[in-house]
């Protein structure tokens, strides 16, 4: 066994091994609160109701075990045996030779790229498939029919290779022209097409599949106004989003920026809170931006993502590393297969660092809720919603701080409570 080899066991091994364990102590510690509703979070919830969530929370934890296994699996048999014949036949079926030169093979590389991670795509659809069906509607939250999940996948295939090709194709383009320096070029352009989305996703990716109105005049949108009017926060719409067609769940979002910045309600949300309480929730939302939380998302994002290209650089000339997992190495010819198996082997590497980009994220909700406070003058409106938010999606209001640490981008609700009303510290580990 090669040392790319044993290192790519290695790191699959302790990934599967630590997810296994991490939903083990989750499942231990929701069954600990199981048998009557904590006296926390009494008033908030029902018995009817947490006992409910309970069971939805281990439903999702079985189906998260089994998905987690046969993830696994894949990995294993896509790296060890299927990526390299899979490039090689997509290359041969879109006439990648190595005589193609140019832009001839600017094009083509990137078709293959775009068309071995579709094929890749299609084995997550199963588990899509059982979550959507099974365990989403055993809970009464899916609505979405099979029509319209199959509708959405294809759309979103679409979607996806159009937006993947002109990013790949830049990508392959720069690596010809500025083959020491393509990694910095490559990630700036990254960076320039990802605030381009942020301005065309809600004009014309968003359509594609939800249906988008005016929020009626009323007490709900004078609310909204005002409140982003006094928040200096300027908005050209305020949309609502028809997401029940789908979902139970509910949400809020504000998306483009500066004069292309638009608020969307999901029209679950603004059947389940009351005015005062959508005003909290966005002005949760208007936190993130006011606080410069998406800002500082992109740059972080932007500097792992050059690190990362960096990586892929420095990878295209290691021999073994390509010849380890079934490629012929091909000096300069190598470019399609690093991205692949980087691909693959990426998440095996970034579920370790996963507790730091968590608890950055639950630093910025704490930051957010306390902005909505303010901007209310009362945290109650939000705790209110908060709570009626978790009873309305079934959140597990007992993780194992250990899960939370790995998997929850926000703090629990008694976390958030607590923050909000200055009972206590806010600590690092939380809930969604």
């Amino acid at each position: 066994m090669t040392f790319p080899q044993i290192i790519f066991f290695a790191l699959l091994l302790a990934k599967t091994a630590a997810s296994l364990a991490l939903d083990a102590l989750n499942r231990r510690e929701t069954l600990r609160h199981a048998r009557a509703v904590p006296a926390e979070f009494r008033g908030v919830v029902d018995e009817e109701t947490y006992a409910k969530s309970v069971a939805y929370t281990l439903r999702k934890n079985a189906v998260g075990r089994a998905e987690t296994l046969y993830n696994a699996a894949l990995t294993l048999i896509f790296v060890v045996a299927l990526i390299a014949p899979l490039c090689e036949a997509a290359g041969t079926l879109l006439g990648l030779t190595d005589a193609l030169s140019g832009w001839a093979r600017v094009w083509r590389e990137g078709c293959v790229l775009v068309a071995v991670s579709l094929v890749l795509g299609l084995f997550d659809l199963p588990f899509d498939w059982y979550d959507t069906f099974r365990v989403e509607a055993q809970f009464g939250f899916n609505k979405a029919s099979l029509k319209l999940w199959i509708s959405d996948k294809i759309k979103g295939a679409l979607v996806g290779t159009l937006i993947a090709l002109p990013l790949l194709w830049a990508v392959v383009a720069f690596y010809g022209a500025f083959p020491r320096t393509w990694w910095i070029w490559a990630q700036a352009f990254f960076v320039a097409f990802q605030l381009l989305l942020l301005v065309v996703f809600p004009k014309l990716i968003l359509p594609l599949f939800n249906k988008l109105s005016p929020l009626p005049e009323g007490e709900l949108r004078d609310r909204l106004s005002a409140l982003a009017e006094r928040c200096g926060f300027a908005v050209k719409k305020i949309e609502i989003i028809d997401g029940s067609k789908r979902s139970g769940h509910s949400n809020a979002f504000f998306t483009g920026f500066g004069k292309w910045r638009r608020i969307v309600l999901f029209d679950t949300l603004v059947r389940q809170l009351t005015p005062q309480e959508i005003e909290a929730v966005l002005a949760h939302e208007i936190g993130h931006a006011k606080r410069g939380h998406v800002a500082k998302r992109l740059v972080v994002s932007s500097f792992v993502g050059l690190a990362a290209l960096a990586f892929a650089a420095w990878l295209l000339d290691q021999e073994t590393f390509f010849t380890a997992f079934g490629f012929e190495f091909k000096p300069g010819r190598m470019f399609v297969p690093a991205l692949l198996l980087l691909a693959q082997i990426a998440p095996l590497v970034f579920f370790w660092i996963s507790p730091l980009s968590a608890r950055i994220s639950r630093r910025h909700e704490y930051e957010a809720d306390a902005f909505a406070a303010e901007a209310a003058g009362t945290p109650d409106a939000l705790i209110s919603a908060l709570r009626k938010l978790h009873e309305k999606n079934l959140s597990n209001l007992t993780p194992h701080p250990l899960y939370s640490a790995f998997f929850y981008s926000h703090p629990t609700l008694a976390e958030r409570e607590n923050a909000l009303r200055g009972n206590a510290a806010a600590p690092a580990q939380g809930n969604a």
